[in-house]
């Protein structure tokens, strides 16, 4: 008896010894991620609003969308001018969660386009102008 008692403490020890070290990595991550994204935001232009980021580089003309801030897994990335032309159109289910994704709008020229990121059940939409 005493020794099924025993083997029940270290069971319980060690399986609460293992909780608490997931948790304290969880926290570890968590904080290091973002301690990163804002070291991101202040080097680029953040346009947050709605539950998904996309930041800019102006000067370049270049966009990124970071995968890992959205709450969905998106299938694909649309590019639309203003007059409805589909300028780029790419398959991204595939890609890692933590990808950040970038559009480089130097190929299409200036205008107003409409960024759209879809995901199996829903999509986001933004407006960017490229001068």
């Amino acid at each position: 008896m005493q020794r099924k008692f025993i083997l029940f403490l270290a069971l319980f020890f060690a399986g609460l010894t293992t909780c608490l070290a997931q948790s304290s990595a969880f926290n570890g991550t968590y904080q290091a991620t973002t301690s990163t994204t804002a070291a991101a935001e202040s080097n680029l232009l953040d346009m947050d609003d709605n539950n998904w980021s996309l930041y800019a580089d102006e000067e370049n003309k270049l966009y990124y969308v970071d995968f890992e801030s959205l709450s969905m897994n998106l299938s694909d990335i649309v590019v639309r001018r203003k007059d409805g032309e589909v300028v780029l159109q790419d398959d991204v289910f595939e890609l890692p969660v933590n990808t950040i994704y970038e559009i480089d709008f130097n190929q299409y020229g200036d205008g107003t386009y409409e960024i759209e990121l879809r995901s199996f059940t829903t999509s986001l939409k933004r407006s960017v102008t490229v001068k």
